[in-house]
């Protein structure tokens, strides 16, 4: 396997040969419980749930959704605030939506900004840079009507949108039929399009919906040479659904057993660090008719809370849910995120060691307040199960976590070993992301394709790995960091630890 001077993750047992006391540990992100962005006190004006960041050129730039509920209908738009750190930002005064009763404003499409005159259909977007077009770069989907495909904007400095492709991604309308079928349904999510380069293709992740005794969210997959070229969301592969695993409701007329849990929207990035990593943020619905009948009657009800999990894939086509446990907790009944929680698109680096990630928090259910036909008897039964929002708060908040953070082969406070399969590598020095906190320590081994261990890179020859918190940490034999005389050849690394969480390592030029 040539790894040449790419970063490699341990989020499988890709680098696994074989182990001894080692176990894959997800961990989470620190919440700063900044609210960065934030709408409270008013049931008619909301952030949306599909928010993008973007680093580009030194700037943080992250593209919001809002709602606002009027009496003469729903007005979705796209807002921009700015950052020089990530963590203060600003809404800077554009002068590009004219239409907007508030003429100092943020807004990007909508109100006259991006030649829409009204507003989107719904309150959000999915923002990414396009390597492949160097005059516009900054790529903006989004929806124009709830039953409307997905189009394109274009810019060239991410502020500046206009209109460039009527339908990017679409789903075909077939008519409600008998049996496990697939129903074609509007793109209600934050869908995802970017460029990846290991294929060098447009890939793109949606809603699916499927009809089993119900409504069912799940999350399908499509790749194009083009962006012009994507087949219908119907005819994408489904590369997550409901599982064994996940909590099954029993629908009397359907005569079977249907999920509790919808995969909502699916925040796939390619991380940005490392090679081969791809990592999902879904949104898993909890739909509450399910778990309380007696108050719904057996009837849908599209209202629940929704929490923030975590996958990991080296395709994006298979992917590994660990233990399923959210990546991010629910706030408590008082905090801002006590119900609902949406992870922003994109990955950015943070200050030191670190990288920030972004999400939408809550405090008012999925389903609540929404003012359609089912507003009266959904709030009501939230209401009598002690769901009503305590602050009506939507706001956007920071997290922190270590670079290539997510996942580490962990020994516990024990000894452990790592083989990994034989390598190629190009490069001079071996880096490691690794903690050992104050009990922990290791050394590694670099042995010849027949797994013998050679004459200067032995067990005996590293320098003792202790007391070390570091994502870049170089490896010295001998105090020697020179691997230069192996490169190119058939290598096995043997990593021997006690206490220590191991999260990458990297040969560099």
């Amino acid at each position: 396997m040539n790894i040449y001077s790419n970063r490699q993750l341990f989020i499988d047992n890709k680098f696994i040969h074989s182990k001894e006391n080692i176990k894959l540990v997800v961990h989470q992100p620190m919440k700063t419980g900044e609210l960065i962005i934030k709408k409270d006190k008013s049931p008619h004006h909301r952030i949306g749930g599909y928010n993008s960041i973007i680093f580009d050129e030194g700037i943080y730039k992250l593209y919001y959704g809002e709602t606002l509920y009027k009496e003469d209908g729903v007005y979705a738009f796209v807002c921009l605030a700015t950052s020089t750190d990530g963590i203060n930002f600003i809404k800077p005064s554009l002068g590009l939506a004219s239409h907007y009763h508030e003429q100092d404003n943020n807004i990007i499409i909508g109100f006259g900004a991006g030649g829409v005159k009204g507003g989107l259909g719904d309150g959000g977007c999915m923002v990414f840079i396009d390597p492949n077009d160097q005059k516009n770069k900054y790529k903006l989907l989004a929806r124009h009507g709830l039953k409307r495909p997905m189009g394109l904007y274009c810019s060239s400095d991410g502020v500046h949108f206009e209109f460039e492709k009527e339908k990017v991604l679409d789903d075909k309308r077939f008519e409600k039929v008998e049996g496990d079928v697939i129903k074609g349904f509007h793109l209600d999510s934050q869908n995802i399009i970017f460029f990846d380069e290991t294929i060098n293709k447009y890939v793109t992740f949606v809603r699916r919906n499927y009809e089993i005794g119900g409504q069912i969210r799940t999350i399908a997959r499509g790749e194009s040479s083009s962006l012009d070229e994507f087949c219908e969301v119907e005819d994408m592969k489904v590369v997550v659904k409901p599982d064994e695993k996940d909590p099954m409701f029993y629908v009397e007329e359907a005569n079977k057993e249907v999920p509790v849990v919808d995969y909502y929207t699916n925040c796939v990035n390619k991380y940005p660090f490392a090679a081969e990593t791809y990592v999902m943020f879904p949104g898993m619905y909890f739909k509450y008719n399910r778990f309380i009948n007696k108050f719904s009657e057996n009837k849908p009800m599209n209202a629940g809370p929704i929490d923030t999990f975590f996958a990991t894939s080296r395709d994006g086509i298979d992917w590994e849910f660990y233990e399923k446990e959210p990546f991010i907790r629910l706030g408590e009944k008082h905090e801002f995120d006590a119900y609902a929680q949406y992870m922003v698109h994109g990955i950015v680096p943070g200050v030191g060691n670190n990288m920030y990630l972004y999400y939408m928090g809550s405090d008012i259910i999925h389903g609540y307040g929404r003012g359609d036909q089912h507003e009266i008897r959904e709030n009501a039964i939230l209401d009598q199960v002690n769901l009503t929002p305590t602050n009506n708060v939507t706001a956007i908040s920071r997290l922190v976590m270590r670079r290539d953070g997510f996942v580490s082969a962990s020994t516990g406070y024990q000894y452990g070993s790592i083989k990994t399969p034989i390598l190629k590598f190009i490069g001079n020095q071996l880096l490691i992301n690794v903690d050992t906190s104050a009990t922990g320590f290791m050394k590694i081994e670099i042995r010849d394709e027949h797994n013998k261990p050679i004459p200067g890179f032995t067990i005996s020859d590293c320098d003792m790995i202790h007391t070390t918190n570091d994502i870049n940490k170089i490896v010295t034999w001998n105090d020697s960091s020179d691997v230069s005389s192996l490169q190119n050849s058939e290598i096995i690394l043997f990593f021997e630890m006690f206490h220590c969480d191991l999260y990458a390592f990297e040969f560099c030029k």
